[in-house]
């Protein structure tokens, strides 16, 4: 997960095939997958895809500074 969070933030959108090398084999997009999945349930990315089997994009979440932040 840290490999996609340090790739994502000196990038903004990202091709999701982009993450990882294909010629590691099928598990490695599955691992990379499921944990993109994870940090997008965690709201620490966005998952975009503009239509059914369109590219899937990804980016850092967007968190607005606290108000109660001193």
């Amino acid at each position: 997960m840290v490999h996609i969070l340090q790739t994502l933030k000196h990038q903004g959108f990202v091709e999701f095939a982009k993450l990882f090398d294909p010629r590691r084999g099928i598990h490695v997009a599955v691992v990379t997958l499921i944990a993109m999945l994870e940090l997008a349930k965690e709201s620490l990315v966005e998952l975009t895809q503009a239509a059914a089997f369109a590219p899937i994009y990804v980016r850092l979440a967007y968190k607005p500074l606290s108000a109660e932040a001193p």
